[in-house]
C-alpha cells in the first residue's frame, strides 16, 4: 500500500467521523426538544422554573444572611398574595359550579343531563374546594412560621433539601416546589372539568333529536359554543407558550 493510497483512505474516513459527530449532535437536539415538550406539559404550566424554582434557589444561596432574609420575606409576601388571589378565584368557581344544578335543561325531551355532564361538574366542585383548602392551609402555615423569631430560617429549611450538593449549594426540594403550586393545580383542574362539562352539556341536546332536521337550534348553539371555546383554548395555549421560559443556560 503506497503513501498516496493511505492519504486517500484517510480522506474517505473523515466524512464518516464527521457524520457520526453530526448524528450525535442531532440526537442530543432531539432529546432536548423532547425534554422541553415534556417539561412544558408535565409541569411547566403549573410550575415554570423561572417563577417557582429559581426564586427559591436564589434565596437559599444568597451571599450573606441579610440578603437571604430579605429574599425570603419577598418570597413569603408574594406567595401570600398569590394564595389569597387563588383562594378567591376558587371560591367564585365553586359557586358557579354549584349553581349548575339550577341551569335550565337544554334537552328537547326535558330529561336530566347525561351523567358525564354532572360527573364533570361535581369533580370541578370538589377540586375547587380542595384548591380553597390547600390555599388556606399554606397561608396559615406561612403566617405561623413567620411568627417565630427565626421565621426566615425556618421557611428556608422547609423549602430546601435536607442535604447540600457536592458544590455546597442548597437545592430546593422538588416536592416543595410542586406542593406550593397545588392550589393553582386544583384550580386549573377544576376549570378544565367545568369546560368539559359545558361541552358535554351543549352537545348532549343534539343526540336526542326527534325531528329530521339536523341543523336545528340546538345544533347551532353547540356549534357556536364549540367554535368560540376552541378559539379561546388555542389562544390560551399560545399565551402560555409566550409566557413560558424555556430552560436555557444563556443570559
Amino acid at each position: 500500500m503506497t503513501y498516496s493510497d493511505s492519504e486517500s483512505s484517510a480522506d474517505e474516513e473523515t466524512p464518516v467521523l464527521g457524520g457520526s459527530s453530526n448524528a450525535r449532535h442531532l440526537k442530543r437536539e432531539a432529546k432536548s426538544t423532547t425534554f422541553t415538550f415534556l417539561h412544558f406539559f408535565g409541569g411547566g404550566i403549573y410550575a415554570p422554573d423561572a417563577s417557582t424554582y429559581d426564586p427559591i434557589d436564589t434565596l437559599l444561596n444568597a451571599d450573606d444572611l441579610e440578603e437571604r432574609n430579605q429574599l425570603t420575606q419577598n418570597w413569603r409576601d408574594n406567595r401570600l398574595n398569590e394564595l389569597g388571589f387563588v383562594g378567591v378565584v376558587s371560591a367564585l368557581l365553586a359557586g358557579v359550579l354549584t349553581s349548575t344544578g339550577s341551569w335550565p335543561d337544554i334537552l328537547p325531551n326535558g330529561h336530566q343531563s347525561p351523567w358525564p355532564v354532572r360527573a364533570s361538574w361535581y369533580c370541578g366542585i370538589i377540586l375547587s374546594l380542595f384548591s380553597i383548602l390547600t390555599a388556606a392551609d399554606q397561608t396559615v402555615r406561612l403566617y405561623r412560621l413567620s411568627s417565630h423569631s427565626d421565621g426566615n430560617r425556618k421557611i428556608r429549611k422547609l423549602l430546601a433539601k435536607s442535604k447540600r450538593n457536592k458544590s455546597g449549594r442548597r437545592k430546593p426540594s422538588t416536592a416543595q416546589v410542586y406542593t406550593w403550586q397545588m392550589p393553582v393545580m386544583f384550580l386549573t383542574a377544576a376549570t378544565v372539568c367545568m369546560i368539559v362539562g359545558m361541552f358535554l352539556h351543549v352537545w348532549s341536546a343534539t343526540k336526542h333529536l326527534t325531528h329530521e332536521q339536523w341543523w336545528s337550534a340546538d345544533t347551532k348553539v353547540a356549534t357556536t359554543f364549540t367554535v368560540v371555546a376552541v378559539f379561546s383554548i388555542f389562544a390560551f395555549i399560545a399565551g402560555q407558550v409566550t409566557l413560558y421560559t424555556f430552560p436555557d443556560n444563556s443570559d
